[in-house]
């Protein structure tokens, strides 16, 4: 194996890696890696040989990846395939696609606390462990607002354009 793809292939699996030390799919990262490090946008096939996974997981991956604004679905004029390239622009991937990703994540969590502390109010249990749990359910809310507040702070949101 010549050094340039040696090289490559260590990009890639340094993409899987990290998305992995984010508690992600190493096939996210691996993914991501390979149409970034690519010159022209590639099918679900050519991912599967690049990779040797299945369809399914890279496709799964790729829909996946699309949410976050990380990869964009091309088209090209005679093929019914699906093509995929990277987003190149990270502040552009951040601010359309993770960070609107973890905004919806967040309402969702204030959403279900909000209804188990309503739930928790009609509860007819003993008292203590009635108390203990809002409290943590609270305590929950407040980390959850913390989170929001940070990457919603308009400083924050300066630094990563």
């Amino acid at each position: 194996m010549d050094s340039l793809r040696s090289a490559r292939w260590e990009m890639i699996e340094a993409g899987g890696r990290t998305a992995q030390s984010f508690g992600l799919n190493r096939l996210l990262g691996q993914l991501y890696m390979v149409l970034y490090l690519s010159n022209s946008p590639l099918s679900l096939d050519d991912l599967v040989e690049q990779l040797g996974v299945s369809k399914a997981s890279v496709s799964i991956a790729c829909r996946q990846l699309a949410s976050w604004g990380a990869l964009r679905l091309v088209w090209i004029k005679g093929d019914r395939k699906d093509y995929y390239s990277a987003e190149h622009d990270f502040s552009q991937m951040l601010n359309n696609g993770l960070m609107a990703s973890i905004n919806k994540k967040l309402d969702s969590a204030k959403i279900q606390i909000e209804r188990s502390l309503d739930m928790v109010k009609q509860s007819t249990g003993d008292h203590s462990s009635v108390q203990f749990f809002a409290e943590r359910l609270q305590q929950a809310d407040q980390y959850r607002q913390k989170i929001s507040r940070l990457i919603n702070n308009p400083l924050v949101r300066t630094l990563i354009r």
